[in-house]
């Protein structure tokens, strides 16, 4: 599990991400949207701002969907 600061800071990643970022257009892609408003506000790679997206979208998943062996 993550620190609950690195939780933190992906969640005001993903605040600026949905503030800025238009689906179906290309020219307000989540790349575009790194260049402009992440890079430059938070000083972290691209590597790093695809991972907070994925630890957001891991813990959303409520735990009814995920398929139980016992």
């Amino acid at each position: 599990m993550c620190h609950k600061s690195t939780i933190k800071r992906a969640e005001a990643v993903k605040a600026v991400l949905d503030q800025h970022y238009e689906p179906g257009r290309q020219d307000r892609s989540k790349v575009w949207v790194f260049r402009h408003f992440i890079r430059p506000q938070f000083a972290i790679s691209q590597r790093t701002f695809f991972y907070y997206l994925s630890l957001l979208t891991a813990s959303e998943v409520p735990d009814a969907i995920q398929l139980k062996l016992f």
